[in-house]
């Protein structure tokens, strides 16, 4: 008897060899993408090349992505067969997920595998925004003796400890409840957030977390705000002129989140008229691309999207991935349940 078809995109399985032989090959029949970019993986799908597939497997995300947005032209094209689209990686912005629930397909993404990497960036980034250790590293690296004791002193005098001050979280989701944990007991942070759907009354007592009706109530109190977002029409942009005209001056923003969330040129003003006194940015607005003016500012602190860089994370990526499409589809193709990290549930079941 046939076993359903599950199309794989991206590079090879890595890291769960064994479970992919003996379970995941058990239950399907893997076949690869061979069309590598978009016109001739359109063309693919029209032809049938690939069969009546039952899922779509991505285990890594940072390969997979040949045939671009995952956008209504594409996801029309798919076949009535497909129940699931089994993603590596938190992000979801390259796929319309809500697109894709309206075909009754769900689309899991890895939420869960990044989560311990991505709120201990998220802690580095406030201790150095608080401390200035980017720019006490910079001066460092001169090995110049005279910049050296320069910069020891000038530290003592702009830098401050982040224990008694106000942790802003913008998004309430599995990352930043770590990071809420992380802030408040091992920094002694008061730790306030913002999100559309509030947590439970236990959840904040446990987490010792105040809510925030609105983002410019959070705003207005926060020391720093660190965004836990993910990125789409609504939160593009969400950091823009006036929201950090709402912040205290002298305050700090941490993104770890997506850079499209925070208006680049905003907050560069900002930091040059000195109302935000300091930045940690892991992704960024044209990303690859970081920007010039901010790479020259000691006061920000930057890196390349690495918040999940662990290998951990990619681990476990490639697992649950796997383990989101047995969740789902059943022998005959058919649906036998839901995924273990669905983001598109809302949109899939208004159907």
């Amino acid at each position: 008897m046939p076993k359903p078809i599950v199309l794989h995109i991206g590079e090879p399985i890595k890291y769960n060899q064994k479970f992919y032989e003996e379970e995941f090959l058990s239950h399907f029949d893997v076949v690869r993408n061979e069309d590598l970019d978009r016109e001739s993986f359109i063309n693919a799908l029209k032809a049938e090349k690939y069969g009546k597939f039952s899922a779509i497997y991505r285990p890594h995300f940072q390969t997979g992505g040949e045939m671009g947005q995952w956008d209504d032209e594409l996801i029309s094209l798919l076949p009535s067969s497909v129940r699931i689209f089994a993603s590596a990686g938190a992000g979801f912005n390259w796929a319309d997920v809500d697109t894709l629930g309206r075909r009754k397909i769900w689309y899991a993404n890895g939420a869960g595998a990044s989560d311990e990497a991505v709120s201990d960036t998220a802690l580095y980034m406030i201790l150095s925004v608080f401390r200035n250790f980017t720019r006490a590293q910079l001066a460092a690296r001169t090995a110049d003796p005279e910049i050296f004791n320069t910069t020891h002193k000038l530290i003592a005098t702009i830098s401050a400890n982040p224990r008694g001050h106000i942790l802003g979280i913008i998004g309430l989701g599995n990352i930043s409840k770590k990071l809420a944990y992380k802030a408040g007991v091992a920094l002694g942070m008061e730790i306030h957030y913002y999100d559309v759907v509030r947590a439970t009354e236990e959840e904040e007592k446990q987490l010792a977390v105040t809510f925030h009706k609105s983002l410019d109530s959070l705003l207005k109190v926060a020391d720093c705000i660190s965004l836990h977002t993910p990125l789409n029409r609504h939160t593009q942009d969400l950091i823009n002129p006036r929201a950090l005209s709402l912040m205290k001056p002298g305050s700090r923003v941490v993104n770890t989140a997506r850079g499209e969330v925070v208006n680049e040129d905003a907050l560069i003003a900002a930091l040059e008229s000195g109302h935000i006194s300091a930045a940690g940015l892991d992704v960024h607005y044209h990303e690859p691309q970081v920007s010039p003016k901010l790479a020259k500012m000691e006061n920000v602190t930057l890196t390349t999207h690495i918040g999940g860089g662990a290998l951990n994370t990619r681990i476990n990526f490639e697992l649950n991935a796997m383990k989101n499409i047995l969740a789902v589809v059943g022998p005959d193709g058919e649906f036998i349940g839901e995924p273990l990290t669905p983001v598109n549930a809302r949109a899939f079941k208004e159907v």
